[in-house]
């Protein structure tokens, strides 16, 4: 990254130390990242625990290629040139992840600074799901009542996600072709009903982009022709759903995310090639795309749950990320950065006793904020919106109320500041 101009660099000194008031006037509002605990006597902006409740490393659960059923993926093995060590050991969240190096990034620019979050729509108050089928840490207010199918639901999120200064939603996409998860794509276009509905009435909401959670490739290999075929198939549903003035643009490209490629069984650079190609041919114009980082290098196959990479062929797309911000804070990887407001799994099944990182009375945010703007990055992403069983969700909850709204709202604004 090229020197900051002397004018940048007042900008973003005067961003952090916006952010550092910000966190400094929610200490003691709720302590230890629990609701209800006496509050804290200390500032711990200047004096942080950065030690998780729960200690070490992300402990989920780790993907199992169906070759090896049995087989935890615990290493990498190269084909081809041996890569360079990235310079900074980072966690990459994902479960299967390894310390890897970085493929070169290729970012463009995007217009100015956007700040986005992961939108989790799958709750449903008329069947349950998501909400008493599934132990959540933290519950969204009773109304209005939070199911995909509810307008009045989707435009509260939106128009909450505008007050803290969202610029992007990017709803968590489950694909078009899951009978068991319809909600993904019926949900989109009550999605856009609601932002169609607050544009009319003259009320701020942000632009759509898409995160494609890739749990769903569930071991296809992505370099065949149907492999190819159906993963771009996701990207012209999820498009085809939103209305095209609702698109998030960077650069005037529709933005996507894609999540870990860690249920992957083989990808290469093909496949990317492949999606670009697809996409401008029936929408004329190519997409942004923003992998996770574990798609950095193409996967060959698997061997003995291990996955076997081709390091001397790095990935190119638009941009990258690490995902695991709200567990391991911001990670200087990538050319997105991420933050996140903490994290408690602890609560569901198969993962006890689960990864509880302390919000801190959201210093712990705070701290991620501030490495993000002076990262000088873009694009910065909040892990999470709403996803509320794994306890890392900015939104509104019965237990923290708009605490971390608010709080966003505070963060994001020294972050557009310290924008060119």
């Amino acid at each position: 990254m090229p020197p900051l101009h002397p004018t940048a660099q007042v900008r973003v000194v005067v961003a952090l130390f916006a952010v550092v008031i910000a966190v400094w006037s929610t200490q003691g509002s709720v302590a230890n990242g629990r609701p209800g605990a006496a509050p804290t006597t200390a500032n711990r902006l200047l004096f942080p625990d950065l030690h998780s409740s729960g200690g070490g490393a992300a402990r989920t659960a780790t993907p199992t290629p169906p070759a090896a059923a049995t087989s935890s993926v615990t290493a990498t093995r190269v084909v081809g040139a041996s890569p360079t060590p990235s310079a900074t050991s980072t966690p990459i969240a994902s479960p299967a992840a390894t310390t890897v190096p970085a493929a070169t990034p290729t970012p463009v620019p995007p217009d100015h600074g956007l700040v986005l979050t992961y939108y989790y729509y799958w709750y449903d108050s008329t069947t349950g799901a998501h909400l008493t089928d599934s132990p959540v840490r933290y519950h969204p207010p009773a109304s209005p009542s939070p199911t995909w199918r509810s307008v009045e639901w989707h435009k509260r999120q939106l128009s909450d996600m505008a007050y803290a200064g969202v610029d992007v939603a990017l709803p968590v996409y489950w694909g078009f072709d899951r009978p068991n998860d319809a909600w993904s794509w019926q949900a989109l276009p009550v999605l856009a009903q609601a932002g169609q509905e607050l544009r009319a009435s003259g009320a701020a909401t942000p632009r759509i982009g898409m995160f494609f959670d890739t749990t769903i490739v569930a071991w296809r290999d992505l370099t065949t022709p149907d492999g190819k075929a159906w993963f771009y198939a996701n990207f012209r549903d999820f498009f085809s759903r939103i209305p095209r003035d609702q698109w998030a643009l960077v650069d005037g490209r529709p933005l996507a995310f894609l999540f870990t490629s860690d249920w992957t069984a083989a990808v290469d650079q093909s496949t990317f090639d492949y999606v670009y190609a697809e996409f401008q041919s029936d929408f004329g114009v190519r997409p942004y795309l923003v992998r996770e980082v574990s798609w950095d290098y193409p996967i060959l196959r698997w061997e003995d749950g291990v996955r076997v990479r081709d390091y001397a062929h790095a990935i190119r797309t638009e941009s990258s990320y690490v995902w695991g911000a709200a567990e391991h804070g911001y990670v200087d990887r990538g050319g997105v950065a991420s933050v996140g407001p903490g994290y408690d799994d602890s609560l569901l099944p198969g993962r006890y006793p689960g990864v509880v990182v302390d919000r801190q009375d959201g210093t712990y945010y705070g701290l991620s904020f501030l490495a993000a703007i002076g990262s000088g990055k873009r694009l910065l992403a909040i892990e999470t919106w709403n996803e509320l069983h794994e306890g890392s969700s900015v939104a509104e909850t019965v237990e923290y109320g708009r605490q971390y709204v608010d709080l966003t709202r505070q963060l994001a604004a020294p972050f557009h500041a310290a924008q060119p």
